[in-house]
């Protein structure tokens, strides 16, 4: 799909329209009755935890909304089929529905280890949606046409948009007050390492050759200075 012209925004559409559906179970689930009637099917009294958490956790939510969509619309230029489409919808699934979950019926109020959680999810939401921006205005320059763009935040590190989904999604997880919640950034980190990574090397050392050869061997794949 990289390097590929898009044929049709449908895909795209409907992924974006498919996370809002989820988006809107999440609002049950904190705001609604859901965690005790999802309790109740597994023969557990759930009660939803304390209000000031899921005001924020609605509002990781709800930001992960918006920043999609837009990647979707303004950021996302390469091809988007429906194999990726579910994919993807798949993933913001687990991510939305998980934490909501594993978060709702935590019951402490929000102390000084949840405004850590709020800035690391902060942090690497605008380091994601920060570095697609700078890669977007590099490529929208006709003049950069056939280049490899390795500046800003990608002369630091490979991949700045991973880096800062594993932050969000550490954030996250922290603001759940849930270890379980530890799983989803794990799963979300392997499939950097183990997947996504390998095949974006690949294809980048073959479109670009040296370009990316001597960009490799500057910067890190995922955290700068350590791997």
């Amino acid at each position: 799909m990289h390097g590929e012209r898009e044929t049709t925004n449908v895909p795209r559409t409907t992924w974006v329209v498919a996370h809002l559906l989820i988006l809107a179970a999440v609002g049950w689930l904190y705001f609604g009755c859901g965690v005790e009637t999802i309790g109740g099917w597994f023969g557990r009294e759930w009660t939803a935890g304390d209000l000031g958490r899921r005001y924020v956790l609605m509002g990781f939510g709800i930001l992960l909304w918006v920043r999609m969509g837009l990647g979707a619309f303004v950021l996302l230029k390469r091809r988007f089929d429906w194999s990726e489409c579910a994919a993807v919808t798949l993933a913001v699934g687990v991510y939305q529905l998980g934490f909501a979950l594993l978060g709702a019926t935590t019951a402490s109020e929000i102390g000084a280890l949840d405004y850590v959680a709020i800035a690391v999810f902060l942090l690497g939401s605008a380091l994601n949606t920060g570095s697609e921006w700078q890669r977007k205005r590099f490529k929208d320059d006709p003049a950069n046409k056939g280049k490899l763009y390795t500046e800003g935040l990608f002369g630091i590190v490979r991949h700045p948009n991973y880096l800062g989904d594993t932050l969000w999604a550490t954030g996250w997880a922290m603001m759940t007050k849930n270890w379980w919640s530890v799983l989803i950034v794990v799963a979300c980190v392997s499939g950097f390492v183990f997947f996504f990574i390998p095949e974006l090397s690949k294809y980048l050392a073959e479109r670009y050759g040296e370009q990316y050869d001597e960009w490799a061997r500057r910067t890190k794949r995922l955290v700068p200075f350590i791997y």
